[in-house]
């Protein structure tokens, strides 16, 4: 049974409180922490012993080392055979470096050659772009006349209007009259009898239908006026912005 389950063993036992349970098992948590803080502390000190041991184990080494100086040389003589192999294998590199600098530069030019034609489809984009915009001031400039000619033919629209009820009420007042006239002459050659009423009555008629018709045709008298006004302006600001286009 290792120490967990020692310390889960005793905490289980403890009573039913909790809290001095939960601390009991930090505590025990703690020492068992320590404990083995110590046993890495003289783990270390053992590999410091050995790293001492091994320390005079390479001293001696440098002492052999020192007596072995010939072996070195001919040692020195095999690394200088292998020095002449490794610039040989240097010479096949620096070869293959320069190759690979031929093709890096060729790849350079090829970049070269896309980048001017990229640089002239950007110039003809860009000069598609110009004519866009061109023919976008051109829409606008249409659109904005058009916006006029909508105006003036509202405008227009409602003068006809306008003119229409006058005429609609300039026939009314022709009409009244000629009922009055109508029927004075109905009066004036039959004389007067039972028919009379009848000649009153369109009399009547005739007078009411003329006053109607003058009183409103006098107010679409001034509405025209208004709008006559109106024309007038608009046509003098369109003469001086074609003179001043001009």
């Amino acid at each position: 049974m290792d120490k967990d389950q020692v310390i889960d063993k005793n905490s289980d036992d403890l009573d039913g409180n909790g809290a001095l349970v939960g601390l009991a098992r930090e505590r025990t948590k703690l020492m068992v922490n320590l404990v083995g803080l110590a046993e890495k502390r003289n783990e270390l000190s053992d590999r410091r012993t050995v790293a001492a041991d091994m320390r005079t184990a390479l001293a001696q080494e440098r002492t052999r080392l020192a007596k072995d100086q010939t072996g070195y040389t001919v040692k020195n003589m095999e690394l200088a055979e292998r020095r002449t192999d490794l610039s040989e294998k240097r010479t096949n590199w620096a070869e293959q470096r320069t190759s690979m600098a031929t093709n890096r530069t060729d790849l350079a030019n090829q970049r070269t050659s896309l980048s001017e034609q990229r640089t002239d489809l950007a110039a003809g984009r860009t000069d598609l772009a110009r004519e866009r915009t061109t023919l976008s001031t051109s829409r606008t400039d249409l659109a904005h006349e058009r916006n006029e000619l909508a105006s003036s033919r509202t405008d227009l629209s409602g003068y006809r209007s306008l003119l229409a009820r006058g005429r609609t009420e300039l026939a009314m007042i022709r009409t009244g009259l000629a009922f009055v006239t109508f029927g004075v002459a109905l009066m004036r050659y039959f004389g007067f009898g039972y028919w009379s009423i009848l000649d009153g009555g369109l009399i009547l008629i005739g007078g009411v239908s003329t006053i109607f018709g003058l009183k409103h045709y006098l107010t679409t008298l001034k509405y025209k006026r208004r709008f006559d006004n109106k024309l007038k302006r608009h046509m003098l600001l369109e003469l001086e912005a074609s003179v001043s286009e001009a």
